[in-house]
């Protein structure tokens, strides 16, 4: 049986504030740092506040200063309040009762928002109505149905706005409304509080002040990179990254100094699994069986500036968590935050650059029936972009998310900024098949057609982008038609064939492209 010593009650208590976290993947590696009064002799003090789910073997303590460490240990104990417990609930409670108010007058607010909303499309849709029959009768002016319809029609989308925000507002506060139910709740349950304390036994020749540190490793605390990338007037991109922080650990974290690292502590390494190979010998056979497969090409960056290149980062370990591309980063926060204890997310800036961007429309017809905004863009900072989530503001707003991969400092990448309202993408394939009488082999003709349309007032700069098989053995050759494939499009090692052009405002045109697969005779499998 384990005998647990009752709290010494008699210990001084000191404080110790967290100085700095550095997150993990999976964990917390926390340090608290102050200075400690001590008298000559053996001094016990004792450090409250910690968070129950430390790791007791990670304990770490350091003295500064003419005292000798002698011993360090986690305790832990359940603690009632009963002094405390009428006060803290009845604030709880007031604050509950505040939060019902709101939610009441913002369900209000909705309701009138939609009702009003409501009576508004309908007078809208009635003098809709009405027009043909002004019309009929020479009644009205298209001056007077255009300002009345107008100003319908804004009134319509101020007060579905309205009804959106206090919709959100209702959400918002049944959240916070939730949070506060749950520590009601723990309240009413005083035997679960539980306290987790570090006792220290200290030497001291002579009274003295000294710098205590204590390390530990607490569970539940993670991080996730996460960017904002802001178009400014087209030509410059600001891009913020920014460490997305969840952590309920039990303790708060205020006014520390966050490091965010990439470092996998747990990762283990395992000997490869071996089995035998068993060697025989069989007739080659004569005929070929090939098979299409799909290749994607993963690569966020386009390669350093002036190098043409498209360098692919090197490869870290594929294991879910933070991608950096295999090289250990630690990255510090712009300056002190506070991350309290409630498992909800904290966003802490890391970064910032600028960088001359090069825009343009890129349309891909294969995948969709849109062009897209893109920018090119050189990453100028001092550490790389790690892959994550990219939230996309342009001028008027925000205009959606993305995901980028690994980005090293001084390589080129790019970023879609959503469709273009005015571009539109048709594309049809037309496959014929023929087999020559004279060498035998079989040729498939793939004939696309993609045609672009032009809505807007104003020309666009539009690359398009096709692609064509690429083949790996002898035996199925690809060529591509010159003479039936518009212009003179770049073709990549990749089968990427693009073309880069003008579409004049309100026109029509038509790309196309040829190419022919070839099999060799006894090719099977296509």
């Amino acid at each position: 049986m384990t005998h647990h010593p009752a709290l010494d009650e008699t210990r001084t208590q000191v404080t110790l504030p967290v100085a700095k976290v550095t997150l993990l993947e999976d964990r917390a590696q926390v340090r608290r740092e102050g200075a400690v009064a001590l008298q000559a002799g053996r001094n016990r003090v004792a450090l409250w506040g910690l968070a129950p789910v430390v790791q007791d073997v990670s304990l770490r303590v350091d003295v500064q200063g003419s005292a000798k460490l002698v011993d360090a240990r986690v305790r832990r104990a359940m603690r009632v309040g009963h002094v405390e417990k009428p006060e803290a609930a009845a604030a709880l409670e007031q604050q509950l009762l505040e939060l019902e108010r709101r939610w009441r007058d913002a369900a209000e607010q909705r309701e009138r928002a939609a009702m009003r909303a409501a009576v508004v499309d309908d007078m809208l849709h009635k003098a809709m109505a009405e027009v043909p029959e002004d019309a009929g009768w020479g009644l009205g002016h298209p001056k007077t149905w255009e300002d009345t319809f107008e100003a319908l029609s804004s009134t319509s989308r101020a007060l579905l706005a309205d009804e959106r925000a206090q919709r959100a507002a209702m959400e918002r506060l049944a959240e916070q409304a939730s949070h506060v139910v749950t520590k009601r709740t723990l309240i009413d349950r005083p035997d679960h509080r539980l306290e987790c304390l570090v006792e220290i036994d200290l030497d001291a020749a002579a009274a003295a002040t000294v710098k205590l540190g204590l390390e530990y490793v607490v569970p539940n605390a993670l991080w996730r990179p996460f960017h904002t990338a802001h178009l400014v007037d087209g030509k410059r991109l600001r891009l913020t990254c920014q460490a997305a922080v969840w952590q309920n650990t039990g303790e708060d974290w205020a006014d520390a100094q966050l490091v965010f690292s990439t470092a996998r502590s747990s990762l283990g390494h395992e000997p490869p699994k071996l089995s035998d190979d068993k060697l025989q010998a069989k007739k080659r056979e004569q005929r070929v069986v090939v098979e299409a497969r799909e290749v994607a090409v993963q690569n966020a960056g386009l390669g350093r500036a002036g190098s043409g290149g498209g360098g692919t980062p090197p490869g870290g370990v594929q294991l879910p968590g933070v991608d950096d591309g295999g090289d250990v980063q630690n990255l510090k926060a712009q300056h002190p935050v506070t991350v309290p204890s409630d498992g909800r997310p904290s966003f802490v800036p890391i970064f910032t650059f600028e960088s001359d961007a090069a825009t343009s429309l890129v349309a891909m017809p294969e995948l969709d029936g849109k062009a897209m905004f893109k920018s090119v863009q050189t990453h100028a900072g001092k550490h790389p972009v790690l892959a994550g989530p990219v939230e996309l503001v342009r001028a008027s707003g925000f205009v959606g998310t993305t995901r980028t991969l690994y980005v090293a400092p001084g390589e080129r990448f790019a970023l879609g900024f959503g469709p273009d309202a005015d571009v539109r993408v048709q594309r049809t394939v037309d496959v014929t098949e023929e087999v020559d009488p004279i060498d035998q082999w079989r040729r498939k003709t793939h004939a696309v057609s993609i045609f672009l349309s032009n809505l807007g007032g104003e020309d666009k700069a539009l690359e398009v982008s096709e692609r064509m098989p690429v083949s790996e053995i002898e035996q199925v050759e690809i060529t591509l038609v010159a003479d039936k494939t518009s212009g003179a499009p770049e073709v990549n090692e990749h089968g990427i064939v693009t073309w880069k052009m003008t579409l004049p405002a309100s026109s029509r045109m038509r790309l196309s492209l040829t190419y022919v697969v070839a099999f060799a005779p006894g090719v099977q499998g296509m």
